[in-house]
């Protein structure tokens, strides 16, 4: 979905279909709806505050995982008479957050990891090869991986359960007729992640080696890379940074990394492991709203009974290790010798 806003001044107003929507789900009550026009015929049409619009907006893309733009109102000059014009100023999705920081968290730190993904596939003698690119744009990372999958794409589903994904790229629309395309659009759909489809040319990879090596930066070229020989996970990595539009700010240049992400190093979770294991809490409860979880909440999940932390980056973390339980030893032992020393050393932990 799509939202229309106008941003005037200290207020935002929201129109059409999308006014209904706000009333209904935001105010519980149709009562603010004004029609445009000064007859019930007219545009429905509702404004919020500006505090009201940054509380809405987190949940609609981050609890609803709905797709929002914000328009501006500019003044030109006209034949004799002011007139005005309405551009986008902005937009922003479930993967793609960047855009409505500002808006999103002005008094209040991201919750959580946005990742956004492409995938890209190729079938073959009944094989079926998946190219992966995933990016995390607050750390500026770009991950890649691909792998060979079976009928039920299990290990997508899993890789999905592992990185928290919010919105996956895929080649395509609804009308697609391709078997593969649907069958991953259901499991997307399952796996409460948003769908975007995007044109075949958006996964080009002719101008990949100079828009990387602009974003990577130094000496050597990524072309070296072992990372560029994964030529599907090159095509996801080529329509992640077109649709994010990563190369038209200068600041993201020579200020990104990429690597392989390992499949191996983690156990592989499905949705239905997350929802028997309650290991994560749901979109309801309290804080996926941005507030620590107390009483009846805190118990809903492991996440919720475990997270003590202090600071929003704490409680993803914690998050992206319980959805990612290690498989090699070493790493185990190493992760609860840490825990011990803080453990051991109380003066350590109070500082």
């Amino acid at each position: 979905m799509a939202d229309l806003w106008g941003h005037l001044q200290e207020y935002y107003s929201v129109h059409g279909s999308d006014a209904v929507y706000v009333a209904n789900v935001f105010y519980k009550t149709t009562t603010v709806i004004k029609h445009l026009g000064g007859s019930d015929n007219g545009i429905p049409s509702c404004t919020l505050s500006r505090t009201n619009a940054e509380i809405f907006l987190r949940d609609a893309l981050l609890r609803y995982q709905l797709k929002v733009e914000i328009w501006a109102q500019s003044s030109a000059a006209g034949k004799g008479a002011a007139t005005s014009s309405w551009t986008m100023k902005c937009s922003a999705s479930p993967g793609n957050l960047q855009a409505m920081e500002d808006i999103l968290f002005a008094s209040s730190e991201a919750p959580e990891m946005s990742i956004i993904m492409a995938v890209s596939v190729r079938v073959r003698g009944g094989e079926k090869s998946l190219g992966i690119a995933f990016l995390d744009a607050s750390q500026r990372e770009i991950g890649v991986c691909e792998f060979v999958d079976n009928d039920a794409y299990s290990i997508l589903e899993s890789l999905l359960i592992q990185l928290s994904v919010k919105e996956c790229l895929i080649k395509g629309t609804v009308e697609t007729k391709d078997h593969e395309l649907l069958q991953i659009r259901t499991l997307l759909q399952r796996c409460n992640v948003v769908v975007t489809d995007t044109k075949p040319s958006m996964f080009s990879t002719s101008d990949l080696e100079q828009d990387l090596n602009r974003l990577l930066g130094g000496e050597n070229s990524v072309a070296t890379r072992a990372e560029f020989e994964l030529k599907e996970g090159m095509a996801s990595t080529a329509a992640l940074i077109e649709y994010l539009s990563l190369l038209s700010d200068e600041g993201n240049f020579g200020n990104y990394t990429l690597f392989q992400y390992r499949l191996s190093q983690f156990m592989k979770l499905d949705a239905a492991a997350v929802a028997a294991l309650n290991l994560a809490p749901s979109s309801n409860d309290a804080i996926f709203m941005h507030t620590k979880p107390t009483g009846y909440n805190k118990t809903m999940s492991l996440q919720g009974l475990l997270d003590r932390c202090k600071t929003a980056q704490g409680s993803r973390l914690l998050g992206q290790w319980l959805k990612q339980p290690l498989l090699d030893i070493a790493e185990i032992r190493e992760r609860q010798d840490m825990v011990q020393v803080f453990f051991d050393d109380m003066g350590l932990r109070e500082s």
